[in-house]
């Protein structure tokens, strides 16, 4: 299990684990093999990439250790990688239990999750945690200056300091138009409410959930258009940003039925932790006791949805724990 914040590379991780494993030209760096090649385009039968901001839910989880349990194509190790694990619904975790305790001689599952409290007990115990932490400023620096861009330019120093140690936020900043501007509106927007001096109130509570899901909707419908690179190291990353077509670096492989009655329904939940994150990662920059409460109550709330679809009541909850921290 790899666990800590997001943007800090821990599927980059995965990934590079998975090329060490197959990579047939031992060159190390950025290695051109075939092997490694499909791994970034997300084509190597062998290595399976979920990165899902939805449930995954017992049917799925049977389709996914079904898949990997199959007899390798290369006659090399399996490795299944599931991004965002915090998402694996309690009842399929338990199906997978056997499996992930007994995986094989040849098989191998890496859990990824920035919330590893939120994964079964069971789960936690059978898998050996591996645990990430932010990078420092010089070690973003120098992945910026890999990727093309100049720390030294007023738009990359903003970023770096919106980043805090995370090199994936900073790729979204520098890389995602629009996405700064999303982040300082977002960021006036929660002090607001942290701030402000006035009695919370059910009249207040409405409105703070209406301006929520304004928010929610024009993050969400940024990200849909978002072509970010993931999963890749500096140099890789900064290759694809150069050239997409003749570096393509999109090594999530797992595609599931979006039209799905249950994805219809998460599509709700799904904008809701998009903000939630959001807002979380921006406190997480400034070290205060009221911003780490303020976590820990975002942390409560993205629990919450992710198994329990009162959205309404959990919201109404968060405003009041927000508005009184």
């Amino acid at each position: 299990m790899f666990s800590g914040p997001g943007g800090v590379g821990k599927l980059a991780t995965a990934l590079a684990l998975a090329k060490a494993l197959h990579c047939s030209g031992n060159v190390g760096g950025l290695c051109d093999c075939q092997a490694c090649r499909a791994i970034r385009a997300g084509t190597h039968p062998d290595v399976l990439v979920l990165s899902r901001d939805r449930l995954i839910g017992v049917e799925e989880m049977r389709e996914i250790v079904a898949l990997a349990l199959l007899k390798s194509a290369a006659g090399r190790d399996r490795l299944t990688i599931i991004d965002r694990a915090e998402n694996i619904t309690p009842a399929a975790a338990n199906c997978a239990l056997k499996t992930l305790e007994e995986p094989g001689d040849h098989v191998r599952f890496i859990l990824i999750t920035d919330t590893p409290s939120a994964l079964l007990s069971t789960v936690r115990s059978r898998a050996y945690n591996v645990r990430f932490t932010l990078l420092a400023l010089q070690e973003v620096e120098d992945f910026a200056r890999n990727i093309g861009d100049a720390p030294s330019s007023e738009a990359s120093k903003e970023a770096l300091r919106f980043a805090g140690g995370r090199p994936g936020q900073y790729l979204r900043w520098m890389h995602l138009e629009g996405y700064g501007e999303r982040v300082r509106q977002v960021s006036a927007w929660s002090s607001a409410l942290m701030d402000s001096d006035g009695t919370p109130s059910i009249e207040k509570a409405l409105e703070w959930k209406r301006e929520f899901w304004d928010l929610a909707e024009g993050l969400s419908t940024l990200e849909r258009k978002a072509d970010l690179p993931r999963g890749g190291d500096s140099c890789e990353i900064g290759r694809h940003l150069a050239s997409p077509r003749d570096y393509p670096l999109s090594p999530v492989n797992w595609r599931a039925d979006d039209s799905s009655a249950r994805e219809s329904r998460w599509g709700q939940g799904r904008k809701a932790l998009l903000l939630s994150r959001l807002i979380r990662d921006i406190m997480s920059v400034d070290k205060t006791v009221r911003h780490n409460r303020a976590i820990d109550q975002l942390q409560d709330f993205m629990q919450k949805i992710r198994f329990n679809c009162s959205f309404d009541i959990a919201l109404e909850r968060l405003y009041f724990r927000l508005a009184g921290i």
